[in-house]
């Protein structure tokens, strides 16, 4: 696939009247970006300038050392305080002529089919991204970014995250303008009919995939919004704070509440780095996922989130390469979901899961929606029975009773069902897990087996797709079964590549095995 060239800056939008466009479609970034890059580090430094000339001043009027008579130590800042000045205004100019001069040699362009970088003054950089290389593109607003109307524009490729690509910074609306142009650029070249993302001749209702890769915000019609409430008491409702807050529950009852407490405070030395660890992965749960939203188009999710450093990511369902909903344990009283997909392109090289999470704690009905938006039905029985079924299900294969020797608790629950253009897979009985991945975005398949499964005829079949957090697997079937799996989901997947990419799930068919 080749992308049509784009003739010089007829191939970006229009820049802003104080952007610096050249002929040739150079555009300069916003100039406080150098100052937003490192301002944290700067800040620091003429805090602390700032700081020790102060407390010199102040210290100098407590005190009743004369200048120059024997109790004085020698220079000071109270004694030349115009020289100190001086050496301050020098400090900042330095910083506001480093800061223009790397502003002044920081330049973009989209242009000939590429995305474009200029930066540096002795040691230069040019960056080039090819937009048939674009896998998404989103905007996010630091915190001193938000508090300037500033936004930054990541260009994410393929190749892992050393290919992206940051523009920082633009004003918000140019921001969202040169994303919105981005995701139409790069749709042209891998959205044509024929490839990957056209529907299927039989695909049943749903959304098809279109011809443009991303969905602006006015075409993307809403479909859930997380209240920050329920976000924050699910994040608290974690394995780990549960096991902490019941392991001091029971000390309490044990050996009584005082000698509890003072246990507790003789441990505290031992179980504060465990404590602030906890408190720092539910703190950055929080932060990542607060003021989450997210909206739907034909061809592509929206999503928005973060508290302190704001998001707006495209995730193109042409790129959906699988879908898990989870539920785990203590979200049952509340009929909570999360949702999760594994997304071509995107490695989440931090373990942010920042374009993984579709929805990061829902309703039943909210989690529907979601999938309804990647193409799967909300009302299939087999998808409604991959969440809510225990096992014996008609449609659904599972492991035997020698099973429950290697899993006693989800042996029953285990198992997979085949549909027309996907796989269903379930596990799980304290923490439920459904998977779907359509036939056609199977990478490959493999199978597993251990010492133990050996003894008791049993075998692991295993999905391989994309990079991300769903790892779609059946344990502990019976060899057999697991045989009969791999050849007949490998037939499937080998049809399906054929002609184009399917929705999600479409117009299920189980097959009874």
């Amino acid at each position: 696939m080749t992308l049509p060239e784009a003739a010089g800056p007829a191939a970006g939008p229009g820049p802003d009247p104080g952007s610096g466009a050249d002929p040739d479609g150079w555009q300069r970034l916003h100039p406080l970006s150098p100052l937003l890059r490192g301002g944290v580090v700067l800040l620091a430094v003429l805090g602390y300038l700032v700081s020790q000339l102060v407390d010199t001043v102040l210290g100098s009027l407590e005190s009743d050392v004369v200048p120059g008579s024997p109790g004085d130590s020698g220079w000071s800042y109270t004694a030349h305080p115009f020289l100190a000045l001086g050496a301050l205004v020098l400090v900042i100019a330095a910083v506001a002529g480093v800061s223009w001069v790397s502003w002044r040699f920081s330049r973009f362009r989209v242009a000939h089919g590429q995305v474009e970088l200029r930066t540096g003054v002795l040691f230069r950089q040019h960056r080039q991204v090819p937009l048939e290389r674009v896998q998404a593109v989103e905007t996010t607003r630091p915190l001193l970014a938000r508090l300037v109307g500033l936004s930054q524009v990541v260009v994410q490729s393929a190749g892992g995250s050393d290919s992206h690509l940051t523009l920082a910074f633009l004003g918000v609306d140019r921001a969202e303008e040169l994303r919105a142009h981005l995701l139409d650029l790069a749709g042209r070249s891998d959205e044509r009919p024929g490839v990957a993302g056209a529907p299927a001749p039989d695909a049943g209702p749903g959304p098809a995939p279109g011809p443009v890769a991303g969905a602006r915000a006015v075409d993307a019609a809403p479909l859930v919004e997380v209240p920050n409430g329920r976000l924050f008491v699910a994040t608290i409702l974690h394995g780990s704070t549960i096991v902490l807050g019941l392991v001091l529950v029971v000390a309490g009852f044990t050996v009584g509440v005082a000698e509890a407490g003072l246990k507790v405070l003789a441990g505290a030395p031992a179980l504060l780095p465990v404590v602030l660890g906890l408190g720092a992965s539910r703190v950055k749960e929080l932060l990542v996922h607060g003021n989450f939203s997210i909206a739907g188009s034909r061809t592509a999710l929206l999503v928005r989130h973060g508290l302190t450093d704001l998001r707006s990511a495209t995730v193109p369902l042409h790129r959906v390469q699988a879908v898990e909903v989870l539920q785990p344990l203590w979200w049952r009283p509340w009929g909570w979901w999360r949702v999760r997909v594994n997304v071509a392109g995107v490695h989440d090289d931090h373990g942010a899961d920042n374009e993984t999470v579709m929805l990061p704690v829902g309703t039943a009905g909210e989690a529907l929606a979601v999938l309804a938006a990647l193409g799967a039905h909300p009302e299939d029985p087999v998808l409604l029975e991959a969440l809510h079924g225990d096992g014996g299900e008609s449609g659904w294969t599972g492991p035997p009773r020698a099973a429950r020797w290697l899993d006693p608790w989800s042996w029953r629950r285990t198992g997979y069902a085949l549909a027309a253009h996907a796989v269903y897979l379930r596990t799980g009985r304290f923490t439920r897990r459904a998977v779907v991945v359509p036939h056609a975005r199977i990478q490959s398949l493999g199978l597993a087996q251990g010492p133990l499964q050996a003894r008791l005829g049993l075998a692991s079949a295993r999905i391989v797709s994309t990079p991300g957090p769903v790892g779609p697997s059946v344990p502990h079937l019976r060899h057999e079964s697991a045989e009969r799996f791999l050849a007949e989901v490998g037939a499937r997947a080998r049809e399906a590549r054929r002609p184009a990419v399917a929705p999600l799930a479409p117009a299920p068919a189980p097959l009874v095995d």
